[in-house]
């Protein structure tokens, strides 16, 4: 068809064999609509590879074999693609064919940089396993909306940071990427598995963000190499504002943002040293009768401390972000839908 847009989709590897099975048999559903794929792997030993070269069939594959490195690698596939659209198939993630189609469809019709989706939790045998609360399906409600819509750069700009440390991207396996627009802006490689987040706060206010509350994918749950919290969580907040400060000063947003971010690191933690404090009571052996004691006391004040930095989270958003920061996408209008008291 004249005017279709080229879709490139990039398949990061390392040691997934496991995983691989499942994947390659959702890929074959929709890499028809793929232009070329580009598999990536890190030097894989478990024999990843030699089943991607047995099961991937498409005219224009090329596979790329470089050291480890998640982000390296990442960014070595986005680098070499063509492709309008970018798409990252991360193993054991999967999308749906439609899906795919609304994601390219949106993108052009909302002049998109990324188009987000919320997917569903599997775990890595593939069954359905607890929502994990990410933050798309969280400013999906905000929105009160229930057809796709985008936000302004400013509204990106204060959620990618309310949200932080998690990426308002969620999976990068959900979403779609303007190739353009990704290959001037590779990933950051210095921030382990974060490198999604701290993506999204570097260009969230230079990205034309678009949002649909559509599922059609799945993320395979997995523990991330290192999670980023208390100490390491402010450096990085420290630091991405360090280099924002300007775009902060243009918005006048910087008091109230700054305010938002300093209670919420706060919070952020305090949560977290009383789960590790609750943790090691409830590990301690010989388990005391004082010992337990505390561990309630702690767990109380666990759930209390919670409780208090998901409010902030909602009372940041309500205050910093209006109504018509969320424009709908078929009529153009701006501001949340009407949502009962």
């Amino acid at each position: 068809m004249a005017g279709k847009p080229s879709l490139s989709v990039v398949v990061p590897t390392y040691n997934c064999a496991p995983l691989m099975e499942r994947h390659l048999a959702s890929m074959a559903a929709w890499t028809d609509l793929a232009d070329e794929i580009i598999v990536v792997d890190s030097r894989s030993t478990d024999g990843t590879l030699d089943l991607i070269r047995s099961r991937l069939r498409h005219p224009n594959l090329r596979i790329i074999e470089r050291d480890r490195g998640l982000y390296q690698s990442w960014n070595e596939g986005i680098a070499a693609t063509t492709g309008d659209w970018v798409y990252i198939s991360t193993a054991g993630d999967t999308i749906e064919r439609d899906h795919l189609l609304h994601l390219l469809d949106l993108g052009e019709r909302a002049a998109a940089d990324v188009v987000i989706s919320p997917p569903r939790f599997v775990d890595e045998a593939g069954a359905a396993c607890e929502d994990q609360n990410w933050p798309p399906g969280k400013i999906i409600a905000g929105s009160g909306l229930k057809e796709p819509f985008i936000l302004t750069a400013e509204a990106g700009f204060i959620l990618a940071f309310v949200h932080c440390p998690s990426a308002i991207l969620g999976s990068s396996a959900s979403n779609l990427y303007r190739g353009a627009h990704l290959r001037a802006r590779p990933f950051p490689v210095d921030f382990k598995g974060a490198g999604d987040s701290v993506w999204i706060l570097r260009h969230a206010a230079q990205s034309r963000l678009c949002f649909t509350p559509q599922v059609g994918s799945s993320f395979c749950v997995h523990p991330k190499e290192e999670a980023i919290r208390g100490e390491r969580l402010a450096e990085l907040v420290e630091k991405i504002l360090a280099e924002k400060q300007q775009t902060l000063a243009r918005t006048d947003l910087e008091g109230p943002l700054l305010q938002v971010l300093a209670d919420k690191n706060r919070l952020h933690g305090e949560v977290q040293a009383v789960h590790q404090e609750r943790r090691r009571l409830w590990h301690l052996r010989p388990r005391t009768g004082a010992a337990l004691w505390s561990w309630i006391s702690l767990s109380f004040s666990y759930f209390r401390k919670r409780n208090q930095l998901n409010k902030l989270r909602a009372r940041a958003l309500e205050k910093l972000i209006p109504d018509s920061c969320y424009r709908t996408i078929a009529t153009g209008a701006r501001g949340r839908a009407a949502r009962s008291p």
